[in-house]
C-alpha cells in the first residue's frame, strides 16, 4: 500500500470525525436556540393589533429602543427583539421620530420600519372648548413647551396666516379669537406658537365645513357673528342640552333690541376670569360689555367647539329671554318672564 494511499484513508477519518463533531455542535447549537425560544419567546400580548403612538428620542441605542417598545406594550421581550434586530444588523440603524405601531407587531415590520424613521418627534398638545386666547396661552406657557407670549402675541395678527372660511366666505378680523379650533395637536418638536395656530385655523375650516351655515342669514346674522354667538354659548352653558337653549335666548334678546347681559363678555373685557365681578367691573367701558351695549360683541370671546357652533345654528324654538344659574353643576333656570327669572335669581342667591 503506498504512503499516498495510507494519507488518504487517515484523512477520511479525520474528515468522518470532523463531520460527526460538526453535526453534534450543530444540534447543540438548535438546542440551545430552542431553549432560548421557549423560554423567552414572547408571550400573546393583551390589546394586541391596537395602534398606539410611540415616540423615540434620538441618539438612543437599539436596547433603549427595545425598552421603549416593551414598555409602551408593543413587545412582549425587549431581549427577544433586540436579538432579531442584530441578527438583522440593524442594531445601529434604528432612527428616531414618531411611529404608529400595531399591539404584537411582527419583529420584522417593525425593525424595517425603524430602519426607515418616523416622523419627527412631536409634543402634544390640548386646547379644550371655550378658552379664550388668553387662557390658551396661559395653559401652554405652564404646560407645554409652546412660549404663551408669542401665540398670544400672533393670535392677534391675522395677517400672517390663512385665516379660515366661515360659512363660505372669509371674514375681515383683526384678531384669530374664536377661529382657533380647540383639539388636541402634536406639534413637531422644534415647533411652537405659529405651528400651534395654523393646525388650529386649518382644523376650523375643515370640521365646520359642513355646518348648516345658511341658517345664519335666517337668524338674521352673519356666518362670523354665529362664531361669536357660539364664544358666548360656550362660555355660558356646561350642560350640552342647554346650549341651543342659551342661543335662543341670546337670538330673542337680539331680535327685542335688549342688551345681552352676558357676564362672560364682561370677563373677557377685562381679562378676569376668577373671582366675582365687581359693580365697577359690570360698568366697564368696553364694546364687549353686553350689559352696557346693545348687541353682539365686535368678535368671539374664546373658541367655541363643534357643539356650541351647532347650538349657534340651531337655536331652540322656545321665547325665553332670561336664564339663571341655579346650582354648581351648571344648571339654569329659563323663562321668558322677568318677574319669575327675579325670582329665580333671589332663590338661588340664598342656596
Amino acid at each position: 500500500m503506498s504512503p499516498r494511499h495510507r494519507l488518504t484513508k487517515r484523512g477520511r477519518r479525520l474528515l468522518a470525525v470532523a463531520g460527526f463533531l460538526l453535526l453534534t455542535g450543530a444540534g447543540s447549537a438548535l438546542f440551545l436556540t430552542y431553549s432560548w425560544y421557549e423560554r423567552d419567546s414572547p408571550a400573546p400580548l393583551p390589546d394586541s393589533g391596537r395602534v398606539k403612538r410611540v415616540q423615540i428620542p434620538p441618539r438612543l441605542t437599539a436596547e433603549d429602543v427595545a425598552k421603549i417598545l416593551e414598555r409602551e406594550g408593543i413587545i412582549a421581550s425587549a431581549s427577544a427583539f433586540l436579538v432579531q434586530a442584530r441578527a438583522q444588523g440593524a442594531d445601529g440603524e434604528l432612527r428616531p421620530g414618531t411611529y404608529e405601531f400595531r399591539v404584537g407587531q411582527d419583529y420584522a415590520e417593525l425593525i424595517a420600519a425603524l430602519r426607515r424613521g418616523g416622523a419627527p418627534s412631536t409634543f402634544k398638545v390640548t386646547l379644550p372648548e371655550g378658552l379664550s386666547a388668553d387662557q390658551a396661552a396661559e395653559r401652554l406657557s405652564a404646560d407645554t413647551p409652546v412660549r404663551g407670549a408669542e401665540y398670544l402675541e400672533l393670535a392677534g395678527r391675522p395677517d400672517k396666516f390663512v385665516v379660515p372660511l366661515v360659512g363660505g366666505m372669509t371674514p375681515r378680523v383683526e384678531d384669530l379669537e374664536g377661529l382657533l379650533f380647540p383639539s388636541t395637536y402634536f406639534i413637531p418638536e422644534d415647533g411652537g406658537a405659529a405651528d400651534l395656530i395654523r393646525l388650529q385655523l386649518a382644523a376650523f375650516a375643515a370640521k365646520t365645513a359642513d355646518l348648516p351655515w345658511r341658517n345664519a342669514e335666517a337668524l338674521g346674522v352673519t356666518p362670523y357673528q354665529v362664531v361669536i354667538v357660539a364664544s358666548l354659548i360656550e362660555k355660558e352653558a356646561r350642560i350640552p342640552e342647554e346650549r341651543a337653549r342659551v342661543a335662543a335666548v341670546i337670538y330673542n334678546r337680539l331680535k327685542k333690541g335688549m342688551p345681552l347681559g352676558i357676564d362672560a363678555s364682561v370677563r373677557f373685557a377685562l381679562k378676569k376670569w376668577t373671582g366675582d365681578l365687581t359693580k365697577s367691573d359690570l360698568e366697564v367701558d368696553s364694546p364687549y360689555n353686553t350689559r352696557r351695549y346693545g348687541g353682539l360683541p365686535p368678535g368671539p370671546i374664546a373658541s367655541p367647539g363643534l357643539a356650541a357652533l351647532k347650538a349657534a345654528l340651531e337655536p331652540e324654538k322656545v321665547d325665553f329671554l332670561y336664564y339663571v344659574l341655579i346650582d354648581a353643576a351648571g344648571h339654569h333656570f329659563f323663562t321668558s318672564s322677568y318677574a319669575d327669572f327675579l325670582k329665580a335669581k333671589a332663590a338661588a342667591r340664598r342656596q
